[in-house]
């Protein structure tokens, strides 16, 4: 039986179970689709415009159809991008910026400068 700390993973790396890869799949499968009814949507908010011009009528709404579809896109990405969110790691600058001194804060050459109008 071999142990996460010595299979050959680097150190610090999580190991997910075999289920968590199908949990991936839902989400990247919900982006997939959403992306494609976005374009199924597009396709039909184009068509819808058309029969209007054709018909001659004025633009006033999209269909119930349409706007329901850009719902479902919407919520269906939403969901598919936040459950492939990787990990994120906290930011640790702390100990960084306690060994800066005032002096190394240097803002950059000091024959920079940008008031160069003359005084009258």
């Amino acid at each position: 039986v071999r142990s996460a700390s010595n299979s050959g993973h680097r150190p610090g790396s999580t190991l997910l179970p075999s289920h968590m890869g199908v949990g991936r799949r839902f989400y990247k499968l919900a982006v997939a689709a959403s992306v494609l009814l976005l374009a199924h949507v597009t396709v039909c908010a184009i068509q819808h415009r058309e029969y209007l011009k054709a018909m001659q009528q004025p633009f006033t709404y999209p269909p119930v159809e349409i706007v329901l579809q850009c719902a479902l896109v919407l919520v269906l990405g939403a969901w598919g991008v936040l459950g492939l969110q990787a990990n994120f790691v906290p930011i640790r600058t702390t100990t960084h910026l306690a060994k800066q001194t005032v002096d190394s804060l240097d803002g950059g050459p000091e024959w920079v400068h940008f008031n160069t109008r003359p005084l009258r």
